[in-house]
C-alpha cells in the first residue's frame, strides 16, 4: 500500500473512531475502509503507537484516546475561532435566549466547534463541542447539505445509510430532498424534534467561500420545542440570516491571514 493510502486510511480510521468512545472491532475497521483485516490491524498499531488510538483489553476494541481530542481543541485555540465568530454567536444569544452553535464543514462531514448559550431558563441544552453533526437529521445538517452539488448529497446520504434518528426524522431521502429544494427557497433551514426528541432548531449555511460556493459552515439556533416553535424559528430566521453573513464576511479574511502567518514562520 502506498503512503499516501496508509495516511488517506489512518485519517479514516480516526474519524471512524472519534463519535464512537466504546470503540470498534478490527473487522469493523477492515470492512468499512474495504481493506483486509492484516492491514486495518497495521494501521491501528501505528495509531496506538503515535498514542491517539488505545485498545481495551477486556472487548479487544479499538477507541480514540483524548490525545485526539487535544489536538482537535490546540487547533481551535490557534485558529482564532473565539475572536472570528464568537461575538456575532454571543450577539445572537442575547437576543435569542437559546444555545447558538457554529459548525465548520470539513470534507464530507459538518462539526460543531464553537457555542453561545443564551437561555436564562431551566430548559437548557449543552452540548459537547466538537460532535459531528449528522446532516439529514439537524437543521445545521440540511442547511449545509442544500448548498452542496446533487452528487455530493448523494455520496453523503450513501456514507449515512438509514436515515431515520427520530420517528420525526425524514423515513426516505426523496421527502428529504424536496425539504432541501425548500431550505435553498427560503434561506434557512429547520428541524422538528428530528435528531432529539423535544428539541427544534434553525440554522442557516454560512458562505465563507462566497454564495457560488458551498456553505464553509452553519449557524444555528436550539432550544426545547414548547419555546422554539414554528413561529418563533421563523422570527428567529433573519438573526441568523444576518449573523451567517457577518461571520461570512471574515471568513475569508482569517483564511489568508493564517496561510500568511504559516507561510512567514
Amino acid at each position: 500500500m502506498a503512503l499516501a493510502d496508509d495516511v488517506t486510511n489512518a485519517m479514516r480510521v480516526l474519524e471512524m473512531l472519534a463519535p464512537h468512545p466504546e470503540g470498534r472491532r478490527v473487522s469493523e475497521v477492515a470492512d468499512r475502509l474495504g481493506i483486509n483485516k492484516a492491514i486495518a490491524h497495521r494501521l491501528l498499531a501505528a495509531l496506538v503507537n503515535s498514542g491517539y488510538v488505545d485498545q481495551d483489553p477486556r472487548t479487544s476494541t479499538y477507541f480514540a484516546t483524548h490525545s485526539l481530542g487535544a489536538l482537535g481543541l490546540r487547533q481551535l485555540s490557534a485558529s482564532g475561532v473565539g475572536t472570528w465568530a464568537q461575538r456575532a454567536l454571543d450577539s445572537v444569544a442575547a437576543e435569542c435566549e437559546e444555545l447558538v452553535r457554529l459548525a465548520v464543514a470539513t470534507n464530507d462531514s459538518l462539526q460543531w466547534i464553537a457555542k453561545a448559550q443564551g437561555s436564562n431558563s431551566s430548559l437548557r441544552l449543552d452540548p459537547v463541542m466538537g460532535q459531528d453533526v449528522v446532516p439529514h437529521a439537524t437543521a445545521s445538517g440540511k442547511a449545509w447539505l442544500a448548498t452542496l452539488s446533487p452528487e455530493r448529497i448523494d455520496a453523503i446520504l450513501d456514507r449515512e445509510g438509514q436515515l431515520s434518528a427520530t420517528p420525526r426524522s425524514p423515513l426516505d431521502r426523496a421527502s428529504l430532498l424536496v425539504e432541501l429544494d425548500e431550505v435553498r427557497h427560503r434561506g434557512y433551514a429547520t428541524t422538528l424534534e428530528e435528531m432529539d426528541l423535544g428539541i427544534n432548531a434553525v440554522a442557516a449555511p454560512i458562505y465563507g467561500a462566497g454564495r457560488g460556493a458551498e456553505a464553509t459552515g452553519t449557524i444555528s439556533i436550539a432550544g426545547p420545542s414548547v419555546r422554539m416553535t414554528r413561529a418563533q424559528m421563523a422570527d428567529f430566521s433573519p438573526l441568523l440570516l444576518t449573523a451567517a453573513a457577518e461571520i461570512a464576511r471574515s471568513w475569508p479574511t482569517y483564511a489568508y491571514l493564517v496561510a500568511d502567518e504559516e507561510l512567514s514562520a
